[in-house]
């Protein structure tokens, strides 16, 4: 019977999450990324296999899930709805761990409600909102490293069995299939395990040890594709400030108050192993990838997403500061208003459609389909970034009546991302004839990064001419007919 407490405020959590995150989840349109999700889960498990062979193999297990899931029809929504899930399991979690990590320093009653105030926040976050409704893995490596965090406190407390040392060395390999960087929670596992003794700390150690090496082939198959994150470039210091601002709800309200929260859970909390876990988990990582990310450029706000329970937990320990009884659910309920308040905004900034996930593909394809004429000729400059073709993939009926005139293979006939082109001798051949032809590329002038982009260009500009101009979020669409004097001269 003392169990239903924690069981009805874990249902409750876990509803309020899902109601939260499923909120509008097929508003936003899609973004590079998911639709890469959606094109690669839609082929054959070999398809799959064939791919990730050769890039993307950090992405594999959730192509599998997604496919297995739904197979080749899988939509957005559907793939979506994997980390709304993941996410609204997170919830209870927190609480969980919440509750567990304040137990002994306070009360049974405070200790309830400071993981109850934690799972409050994560529900509330818009930061966590964002990647519940991502159709990527961010929130299932969030719910691994919960539920990692949650195994090992488990096993360090209490009588428990080997079954949980075993459960959370198999976390380990899991989490890292899903998100490398999300293995930076090992800090704030190790904090917590040296804190609660000796013993607890070399189980935890032989435990993380063991899930370390059965991790060892995936990180060296990841780092043979390590190729794929050379975009990423060393971070500013005002990029650390601006992620800190964008985690919390990007309000200096909300900034403010976290701090003062954190700084009263430092100073006067007594549940310091909550404090530890919190910092060290929601606080440390920001500024330790960051560090890295100066030596070897691996930082990217959508990678840091698991940090969230450890930022509510951080948040959290306010509620164990020495207050009068009457007082302690004031502060809680006044720490998850002004966060939940603050951040309200960006809640609908997210869910806007064309600027929820920062890219209106679905608007670009739209407006494709509504003005295209069937034998139009169709190119992507620059042609080399995946988020341009892979429109045709994503919404193959908008594209269906035209020419792919610079695609030589297919996505899956090649086991790439979105195909490959023709060698750039031979491109001429296939732009010749072609009375319209529409560009697709970013915003902006013409963007030309190799010299397959060039000739492109070379070739419109030698000619056709620009008729008309359409500019969606971070895409632009472009109709250049051919000019008749130019190709009569010709």
């Amino acid at each position: 019977m003392r169990r239903w407490p924690d069981v009805l405020t874990g249902l409750v959590a876990a509803v309020a999450a899902w109601v939260v995150f499923s909120w509008r989840i097929g508003t936003p349109s899609p973004w590079r990324d998911e639709a890469v999700t959606i094109a690669v889960a839609s082929r054959t498990t070999e398809q799959i296999w064939a791919l990730v062979q050769k890039v993307d193999l950090v992405h594999a297990p959730f192509y599998f899930l997604a496919h297995a899931l739904f197979g080749a029809d899988v939509d957005i929504v559907q793939a979506r709805s994997i980390s709304v899930v993941a996410a609204a399991l997170t919830a209870p979690l927190v609480y969980g761990l919440g509750r567990r990590l304040a137990t002994g320093a306070v009360g049974p009653r405070t200790a309830r409600l400071t993981g109850a105030v934690a799972a409050a926040l994560f529900v509330s976050m818009p930061f966590v909102s964002r990647y519940a409704q991502e159709a990527r893995p961010y929130a299932l490596a969030t719910l691994v490293a919960t539920l990692g965090t949650y195994l090992l406190v488990r096993a360090g407390t209490g009588r428990a069995g080997r079954r949980w040392w075993i459960a959370y060395a198999a976390s380990i390999p899991l989490l890292v299939a899903l998100n490398t960087v999300a293995a930076l929670v090992l800090v704030a596992q190790a904090g917590w395990a040296l804190a609660a003794g000796r013993r607890t700390f070399v189980r935890g150690a032989v435990a993380a040890v063991t899930g370390l090496v059965v991790s060892v082939p995936l990180l060296l198959a990841q780092d043979a594709q390590s190729a794929q994150v050379a975009f990423l470039q060393r971070p500013t210091v005002a990029e650390l400030g601006a992620h800190v601002l964008f985690a919390l709800g990007s309000s200096w309200i909300a900034v403010a108050v976290a701090a003062l929260a954190v700084a009263a859970g430092v100073w006067r909390g007594r549940a310091r192993r909550l404090v530890l876990v919190g910092l060290l988990w929601g606080v440390l990582p920001w500024p330790l990838l960051w560090t890295i990310s100066q030596v070897s450029p691996f930082w990217t706000t959508r990678y840091l997403v698991f940090v969230a329970p450890g930022t509510c937990l951080a948040l959290a320990s306010v509620v164990t500061v020495a207050l009068r009884p009457r007082l302690v659910a004031g502060v809680a309920a006044g720490l998850v208003a002004v966060m939940t308040v603050t951040g309200l905004h960006m809640q609908f900034v997210f869910r806007s459609p064309t600027i929820g996930h920062a890219e209106d593909l679905r608007g670009t394809a739209a407006y494709v389909e509504a003005h295209a004429r069937p034998g139009d000729g169709l190119l992507f400059l620059p042609d080399g970034e995946y988020r341009y073709r892979v429109l045709t993939q994503l919404y193959p009926e908008a594209f269906s009546g035209l020419d792919d005139i610079a695609l030589d293979q297919t996505a899956t006939e090649s086991s790439t991302l979105v195909g490959t082109t023709v060698e750039t001798p031979q491109l001429w051949k296939h732009v010749a004839g072609v009375g319209r032809i529409w560009v697709i590329g970013g915003v902006g002038p013409v963007v030309t990064k190799t010299p397959e982009d060039r000739e492109v260009k070379r070739l419109l500009d030698q000619d056709y001419q620009l008729v008309s101009t359409e500019e969606k979020r971070a895409f632009s669409v472009k109709l250049y007919v051919l000019d008749q004097g130019s190709a009569t001269a010709r």
